[in-house]
């Protein structure tokens, strides 16, 4: 099937998907406010000392931890595959040790 360049189509693609994880951000803390504001009655008989602040930084925790662990865990791979399906070469890493087993 023949494929057709279309002016200015993969520029947007490219910026839109750019921006993408910003606006993601921003929608999260926005939803995350009106999660607070709607469990509010629920913490204030609970845990009357949690504030919309440290509400935020629990999950700016959470949220971080989370991308400790994917970073450490998931891109490793994610780069390990993405290698072998567009170049069909195996890590770096793998690569080196290769290398070093043959000298």
């Amino acid at each position: 099937m023949r494929q057709r360049n279309i002016p200015g189509v993969g520029a947007f693609i490219e910026s839109l998907f750019t921006c993408l994880p910003v606006l993601g951000i921003i929608n999260f803390i926005f939803i995350a406010i009106v999660l607070y504001t709607d469990i509010q009655p629920y913490l204030l008989v609970h845990m009357p000392w949690i504030k919309l602040w440290i509400f935020m930084l629990a999950l700016t925790f959470l949220v971080g931890s989370m991308m400790i662990l994917v970073y450490k865990f998931v891109l490793p791979s994610l780069w390990a595959f993405r290698g072998r399906q567009m170049f069909g070469k195996e890590t770096r890493e793998n690569d080196e040790s290769r290398n070093n087993s043959t000298n």
